[in-house]
């Protein structure tokens, strides 16, 4: 299987991983234009989803939509999309330079919610960040006990996803005894300079 990805590696080869998950309809590119704000004592790895949309446009799974324009999604194709992403991890563990042990998770939206799908059952996953997504209890496994943190923030304003979406999946975390920090903006669907500082100091306690 050939992945699609972009990387910068961290100053010391011993470093953990920090894997971007971009959002549907964007590519790789997305989120990695962070990288030179995230600390160098992280692999920064920005993976690309597998479905093609159009040019430079991607998506981990589809969006499917009824007749009345209510959207779903399939368990099935979500958890395709999950594989992938094990598989990417597999495939870039075998290349070596980073501590397999310490793994972090990144994404935004679909990538968000797929960080929730991986992270929450993959015990070197040390954290997660979850911007502008929300659980889908349909393929998610609370099973790692090994998670540290996990950060979460969502725009006030969000008209793809709705706000009250992401209250919902901090309160499912804490009744599964995880302790999310939960960040909420004055924005819609995106990420601001707010946004992006709390973001990165996550990161930074996290070292």
């Amino acid at each position: 299987m050939s992945f699609v990805y972009l990387e910068r590696k961290a100053i010391s080869s011993n470093a953990p991983l920090l894997l971007l998950l971009h959002g549907y309809g964007s590519n790789a590119d997305d989120l990695f234009s962070f990288a030179a704000y995230i600390p160098d004592t992280y692999h920064v790895v920005s993976l690309q989803a597998p479905l093609p949309m159009s040019h430079e446009s991607f998506a981990w799974f589809p969006i499917h939509f009824t007749e009345s324009m209510e959207r779903w999604t399939s368990p099935e194709e979500v958890n395709k999309a999950k594989d992938y992403i094990a598989e990417f991890l597999s495939y870039y563990e075998e290349k070596g330079g980073f501590d397999n042990s310490r793994i972090y998770l990144m994404g935004f939206s679909q990538g968000a919610m797929l960080s929730y799908a991986v992270g929450l059952d993959t015990k070197a996953v040390k954290g997660i960040a979850a911007l502008s997504g929300y659980i889908d209890p349909r393929v998610v496994d609370f099973t790692n006990t090994e998670m540290k943190s996990i950060y979460v923030s969502h725009g006030k304003e969000d008209m793809v996803v709705p706000f009250a979406w992401a209250e919902q999946s901090v309160e499912k975390l804490k009744g599964y005894g995880y302790q999310p920090e939960f960040y909420e903006y004055p924005q819609g669907h995106g990420i601001n300079q707010d946004n992006l500082t709390t973001i990165i100091q996550w990161l930074r306690e996290q070292l």
